[in-house]
């Protein structure tokens, strides 16, 4: 019988009763994504361990539960060029926006240094702190997540900067003025905050080196939920401890985990989680991802299309 393997781990019964009803022709099982049963799999939802793909003959589409596939896809993983791959990209704007939001906010009004405070049981104020009214938001990467960070921005009164890969025919909805990746240096350098909301890709490694991020507005904020090797630690670092980047934002880190002897850790214009922005733990979206995997399922049983395809040589 042909099989279905699922390792999206949060994944309900309500869901999983959902796909068994859909692909009744299917044997539908939970699987780990290190389990050898996976390689019997026609059909991969959630993740499994590249290792296991050389061996995985029956495997004809694999639909990732996370969005970014440079785990996948890179020189050290050699994919299947028969098999379909598919990802989540579109289910994670929502829950990855609120957290830039937060994540700006707390910079912008010191909330790190008053929990600081609040824990020593001390009653002072941090001075002067800045709005995201009026300010310059500079949003490098316009997927589904730069965009919706563009709306949240735009409705609290920011003027809103975009900067995608190509040029684009019409403004974005809740963009004031877009600029293509050859015109970074131009759009990031009056911008009070510059979010980066990129893609793993050999284009976005090392992207704001040293070089760049000087030309960045001085005192301006910068936030990554993207790929920690976008930015140059080690410089973000320096100019962090100089003023010229007045504080970050960092879900993702370069090298991940972020060693413990990192000075990253210390600094209170610093706020670093562990790669969890995108909401893992968020059943909003969990509940897209699973959505729209049995959208593609049907699509799939029924020979149709799917919606996107990740482009294996650009890697999304």
């Amino acid at each position: 019988m042909k099989k279905i393997g699922i390792t999206f781990e949060a994944i309900t019964d309500c869901q999983l009763e959902a796909i068994k009803n859909i692909a009744s022709d299917y044997e539908v099982v939970k699987l780990r994504p290190r389990a050898e049963e996976i390689i019997d799999c026609e059909i991969v939802f959630g993740y499994m361990v590249p290792e296991l793909l050389p061996q995985a003959k029956n495997l004809k589409w694999f639909h990732a539960s996370f969005a970014g596939v440079d785990s996948l896809i890179n020189e050290k993983v050699n994919f299947p060029e028969d098999v379909i791959l598919t990802n989540s990209s579109g289910t994670y704007g929502i829950g990855m926006s609120e957290y830039l939001l937060t994540t700006l906010l707390m910079l912008f009004r010191k909330n790190m240094g008053y929990a600081k405070l609040q824990f020593s049981n001390t009653w002072k104020s941090l001075g002067h702190v800045k709005a995201v009214y009026g300010s310059t938001v500079c949003v490098v990467g316009l997927g589904d997540i730069g965009e919706n960070f563009a709306k949240r921005c735009k409705a609290l009164g920011a003027s809103v900067t975009g900067v995608a890969r190509n040029k684009r025919s019409e403004l974005p909805e809740n963009v004031d003025k877009m600029y293509t990746i050859d015109e970074l240096d131009e759009a990031i350098k009056d911008a009070d905050v510059v979010a980066l909301c990129l893609p793993g890709t050999a284009e976005t490694i090392g992207l704001f080196d040293h070089s760049r991020m000087m030309k960045m507005k001085e005192g301006a904020i910068i936030l990554n939920v993207g790929r920690g090797s976008a930015i140059d630690t080690s410089a973000l670092i320096e100019l962090l401890e100089s003023g010229q980047i007045g504080g970050a934002g960092l879900d993702v880190t370069d090298p991940e985990p972020l060693p413990s002897t990192s000075k990253l850790w210390q600094m209170e214009n610093v706020i670093i989680t562990p790669h969890i922005s995108g909401g893992q733990n968020l059943d909003l979206t969990n509940n897209l991802i699973a959505e729209k995997f049995t959208t593609y399922l049907k699509d799939y049983l029924e020979g149709r299309p799917f919606q996107r395809v990740v482009d294996k040589k650009n890697g999304y």
